[in-house]
């Protein structure tokens, strides 16, 4: 195999969309267009390394399961070329070939045949798939009596089975129960620490950082970003942060204009420092500008601090501080903050005396904390190991 087992030049995929199933014909026979065109992938251009394994990001309906399908011979390219060398596996719609009326053992047979693994090679593994679905006394009855769990378990197991060059893998570690997920992703890794080339696509970008070597982000059929894993997926959050929480430049001029001549308090500008990028153990500061047109108007401020997710990490307030009035620039620190990595940012708001009627609400820019570590979590706690 050569440098490149995955090699894509200006690949692209328009779907054909009629409004009636009557239009094809009508198309065919009158020579006429009758459809719409949805470009679902647009000019690709790709190269995947040998070993290399290649995270895939986006929304939904981006591309990405498109994209997959074509590299893994499901679905031809309306232009462009896509060469891909050496044995692929995939792990797109699982259990989509199984037969409900079959016994397992029938379908494994039945689904291997269909992704490409000979009946000798089933046999050789037949006990190892079986092994590792860990399905029991079940795997001789028919597949309709099987939960949805099972159903996937057998799939994922006969499709892991065979030994790629090329693994290709959509949203498959959502799979089954958590312990399942382990076994997934243990033998996800397993191909990796072996040399494999993966394709990995998922909505998990805890997931995408901890297999992939570099990613790609699709967006409306297109190649919107790529490069290291953190690097993209760093960028693909913050996005979603800004499509997600913040509010338009013109509405929030037109609520601080209402909020004036309602004796309000306005929060004129949050600034994060450091920015963008924070390390874990610096000093996160946060500076506040808060603007009263009544100066007779007692307020609050209060923080909360979250993640791209919307998860609240931590809330604070000024409620052990007298109320203010007027104006003011107020700075909120956190020392050596213990955050591991991820995309974060801070809503502060202005509040009456009890904590009850906010008068304003300003979302800060988000800001990243570096990855340094592989261990999972939010953040670090203080702690010792004790023997």
């Amino acid at each position: 195999m050569n440098g490149f087992p995955i090699k894509i030049n200006n690949m692209s995929k328009v779907y054909k969309l009629y409004d009636r199933p009557f239009d094809r014909l009508r198309e065919l026979v009158l020579r006429k267009t009758c459809h719409n065109e949805f470009v679902a992938l647009d000019t690709i251009i790709l190269n995947v390394k040998k070993g290399e394994t290649l995270g895939i990001i986006g929304e939904n309906g981006a591309g990405k399961s498109t994209l997959l399908k074509i590299i893994s011979r499901t679905l031809k390219p309306s232009s462009g070329e896509v060469s891909v060398h050496g044995r692929i596996s995939s792990l797109l719609e699982l259990g989509s070939g199984f037969h409900p009326e079959f016994t397992g053992i029938d379908n494994i047979y039945f689904y291997g045949s269909l992704i490409g693994i000979s009946p000798a090679d089933i046999k050789d593994k037949i006990e190892e798939i079986i092994s590792f679905a860990e399905i029991g006394e079940h795997i001789n009855y028919p597949l309709k009596t099987y939960s949805s769990g099972m159903y996937v378990r057998l799939a994922f197991s006969v499709a892991m089975a065979v030994q790629p060059d090329v693994l290709v893998v959509d949203e498959a570690l959502s799979v089954g129960d958590l312990y399942f997920q382990k076994k997934s992703t243990d033998r996800i890794l397993s191909f990796k620490e072996a040399g494999k080339t993966i394709l990995f696509c998922s909505h998990s970008m805890y997931y995408i950082n901890r297999l992939c070597d570099r990613v790609v982000w699709l967006k409306n059929g297109k190649i919107h970003m790529e490069g290291s894993a953190h690097e993209i997926t760093q960028a693909y959050e913050t996005y979603q942060l800004k499509k997600n929480v913040s509010i338009p430049e013109e509405k929030v001029e037109k609520a601080h204009e209402k909020a004036d001549t309602s004796n309000s308090v306005i929060i004129r500008d949050v600034i994060v420092t450091p920015f963008p990028m924070v390390r874990c153990g610096d000093d996160l500061n946060v500076d506040i500008e808060i603007h009263a047109s009544d100066h007779t108007v007692p307020y609050r401020v209060a923080a909360i601090l979250k993640r791209i997710d919307g998860l609240n990490i931590s809330g604070t307030g000024t409620k052990e501080f007298d109320t203010f009035l007027g104006n003011r620039a107020i700075k909120l620190c956190f020392p050596s903050i213990q955050l591991k990595e991820g995309t974060f940012f801070i809503d502060i708001f202005t509040m009456d005396e009890q904590f009850v009627h906010i008068f304003d609400r300003k979302t800060s820019s988000s800001f990243t904390i570096l990855k340094e570590s592989i261990e999972p979590g939010i953040m670090n706690l203080s702690h010792k190991w004790i023997t």
